[in-house]
């Protein structure tokens, strides 16, 4: 057991902060990339 801080991505310390910035780059990322192909 992890204090109750596992979140179910078999990580725990409270990890799910590094979760959500990966997928905020990643969201960004893609918006970017629409937004270039859109403009050529």
């Amino acid at each position: 057991m992890m204090d109750g801080m596992n979140n179910g991505w078999g990580m725990g310390y409270g990890s799910g902060w590094i979760i959500g910035l990966v997928f905020m780059v990643v969201v960004i990322w893609l918006v970017v990339k629409v937004l270039n192909r859109n403009r050529k």
